[in-house]
């Protein structure tokens, strides 16, 4: 059976609407208490800085590598809203008063530091990053990320190591409908770790393996969408005369571990994803030489099939089938100096029995970047 809920309840929060028969949710939840940062996540901040500093003072003038990058990217739905919600942007619903503007311009830059060590055959490359983003009209839109990396070659082999630190992740607004009763940013923090091993048996094949665990944690209006997501993939790449090729298998486990304490809906889910990418050969801008200029086609494309794993009213039976293409190209301009241009189309198809999921989870987004780098 069809549930139709009336569109226009919008006491309903989108992500688990009250309506729904769940189990009764704790009277007292609108005094939900304020999570506090455990000490440990206070100081990743300061390991990562100290970090920074360590790669730059030992040896800076030896063996010091780095790279910044600065960048602008547009979209066309900067919140992914759906057909259903872009006609009550335009009806000007106050469910949606936080959005500024349905497109938006994001200017980022990011710095990257390495420092390579030889030691007779081993390679070690320990480096630090750091990306600071901010949108132009939506301007809760803003991310300050962080990244430590270590990475070990062989001449067959190779081990890429990371922990990356992500304190502020906004999504968009949604009513908080079990708590304060107002609109609040539907936003998160997490922490991812991975690890690659690469193995080159032949010297135009790549055999790569991967494994990544996040850790996600919402604010205290929706600390029901907390949970960690565990990632394993397996992929190749072969190096034609002309082109490049890589295919990758990837299967997510994404637990959802907050709806337990505070008896909201399960939004536990299983993926496997599929990445395709062809990649031309550098040819040179002008002459034969593709050493001071030269420019690279290049194509990527991600679909991932979602299923959501429990059997109540609002994820039950719920699937997606999200697909993103980017196409674009990198053009080195000199030695030092890089421009990448890229598009990006993205969508997200919808299967439910409840015309309410299918009606605010669809969407399309289209989005141009363009972001110069330079080696020093």
């Amino acid at each position: 059976m069809i549930i139709n809920p009336n569109p226009e309840q919008e006491k309903v929060r989108e992500i688990y609407p009250d309506e729904l028969d769940y189990a009764k949710r704790d009277e007292n939840k609108s005094n939900k208490d304020k999570r506090r940062t455990p000490q440990m996540k206070r100081i990743r901040p300061i390991i990562l800085m100290l970090a920074l500093i360590l790669l730059i003072v030992v040896n800076i003038e030896a063996k010091i590598e780095g790279e910044l990058s600065l960048g602008m990217n547009y979209t066309d739905n900067v919140f992914q809203l759906s057909d259903y919600d872009f006609a009550r942007f335009k009806a000007e619903h106050p469910n949606l008063d936080y959005v500024k503007t349905t497109d938006d311009l994001k200017l980022s830059t990011t710095v990257d530091i390495a420092y390579p060590i030889h030691y007779k055959w081993w390679k070690f490359t320990p480096s630090v990053s750091g990306t600071l983003s901010q949108n132009m009209s939506n301007t809760d839109k803003r991310r300050m990320d962080s990244t430590l990396r270590l990475k070990v070659d062989r001449y067959y082999w190779s081990v890429h190591t990371l922990y990356s630190y992500h304190p502020y992740v906004y999504y968009r607004h949604y009513v908080d409908s079990d708590g304060s009763g107002r609109l609040e940013k539907y936003s998160y923090a997490y922490d991812l770790y991975r690890a690659e091993l690469q193995v080159r048996p032949v010297e135009d094949l790549l055999i790569f393996g991967n494994i990544r665990y996040e850790d996600q944690y919402y604010n205290e209006h929706f600390q029901e969408a907390d949970g960690n997501a565990l990632t394993t993939e397996l992929g190749a790449r072969y190096s034609f005369p002309t082109f490049s090729l890589k295919a990758a298998y990837a299967y997510k486990e994404f637990d959802n571990t907050g709806y337990k304490k505070l008896s909201a809906a399960n939004g536990s889910y299983e993926s496997d994803i599929y990445r395709f990418s062809l990649r031309g050969k550098q040819m040179p801008l002008k002459g034969e030489s593709i050493k001071q200029q030269s420019w690279q086609p290049y194509l990527d494309l991600r679909f991932e099939n979602r299923f959501y794993q429990a059997d109540d009213a609002w994820n039950g039976g719920r699937t997606y089938d999200i697909l993103k293409v980017n196409s674009g190209f990198d053009i080195k301009l000199a030695p030092n100096w890089k421009l990448s241009l890229d598009y990006s189309h993205g969508f997200r198809n919808v299967d439910s029995p409840n015309e309410s999921v299918v009606r605010l989870k669809e969407y399309i987004e289209n989005s141009f970047s363009a972001f110069v780098k330079h080696k020093f």
